[in-house]
């Protein structure tokens, strides 16, 4: 993190917010037609005895909450 992003990480984290910074999706998957975004996913890439850590587990909450689809890929 740089100084920039310490400086505001910070401010926000005295208001009370919590700052995710790991567990993001692999991948945000895009459909587009020219510029325009037609549909958009995340994607968790998963070994089979692989579980979601608790960041991973509350970004997907927060792509369904705003109607995004979220899928988990299992892959040997």
């Amino acid at each position: 993190m740089n100084r920039r992003e310490r400086e505001v990480f910070e401010r926000y984290k005295a208001e009370g917010w919590r700052p995710l910074r790991n567990g993001a999706p692999d991948f945000v998957m895009l459909k587009t037609d020219g510029d325009k975004i037609e549909a958009m996913m995340g994607v968790e890439v998963k070994g089979p005895r692989d579980k979601m850590r608790y960041e991973q587990s509350i970004y997907r909450r927060i792509f369904e909450k705003a109607g995004i689809p979220f899928k988990v890929e299992v892959v040997k």
